[in-house]
Parts: structure tokens; C-alpha cells; sequence
């Protein structure tokens, strides 16, 4: 069994980016530490060929949840998929849905990241690059 770590988000969108840039941050303490991570980006169908049940994953995403920018929520993937908060993920219609609707039994969290703002542009809002540290 092994622990893997997913981001999701588009670079190209601001904020929706978050998870890739904090991902890049701490890949090689995690990889130093037998996690493996994966830049998921918007790729679901590639997200979600990943899965099984054996690896712990961690799903880490932009999330608005009305927070202040920059709040990470961390939660059980079974209590996200029964009250179907994922929902309030940017990425609303993605690889949680395929967990559900092909009903696999992965163990793992979400950890989403609160954004600010999502608009087409290359970087973070001004509000998260002084949160990303």
C-alpha cells in the first residue's frame, strides 16, 4: 500500500491553479519520503486511471467554499462523497463523480485550497501568492 498525492487545477486560470503550485513547493519532501505525486492538472480521465484500492490518495484541489483565501480544508474522501461537498471544487464535475458513479472504495482526504479569484491569466491572484509559503 502507498500514499500518493493528486493536484488538479489549470495554471491558466489563476487561482484554479493552486494545488499545482503548492504540489511543485513540496514534491521532492514528499518524494524523499516514498509519497508519490501526480500532476493531475485537468487530465480526470488520467486522474482517475490512477486510482485503486490498495494506495491511500490525497486529492488536493481549488476549492470556494467562502473562506478567506488561502484556508485549507482537509477532509475524509468518504465523508465528502456521502454529503457531496466536493461539489463546492472548482472542478465540480470530475474525479470525485467517477469515484462515485463507478462506486470504487478508495481510501484517502481532500484537501482543498480556498481561492480568491479565477480568471485567464498565467499566476495567482495577488491575495494567494502571499498565502502559497
Amino acid at each position: 500500500m502507498g500514499k500518493k498525492v493528486i493536484a488538479i487545477g489549470n495554471m491558466l486560470m489563476m487561482d484554479d491553479g493552486v494545488a499545482l503550485l503548492i504540489l511543485a513547493k513540496i514534491k521532492k519532501v514528499l518524494e524523499d519520503n516514498g509519497i508519490e505525486t501526480i500532476m493531475g492538472e485537468t487530465d480526470v480521465e488520467f486522474c482517475f486511471s490512477i486510482l485503486n484500492e490498495l494506495d491511500v490518495f490525497y486529492i488536493m484541489d481549488s476549492t470556494y467554499y467562502g473562506n478567506v483565501p488561502g484556508t485549507v480544508t482537509f477532509k475524509r474522501l468518504d465523508d465528502i462523497k456521502k454529503t457531496k461537498d466536493y461539489r463546492r471544487s472548482i472542478h465540480s464535475l470530475g474525479l470525485i463523480d467517477l469515484i462515485n458513479m463507478y462506486k470504487i472504495d478508495i481510501k484517502g482526504y481532500f484537501i482543498g485550497i480556498e481561492i480568491s479569484n479565477i480568471d485567464i491569466n498565467l499566476g495567482l491572484s495577488n491575495i494567494l501568492q502571499g498565502r502559497v509559503e
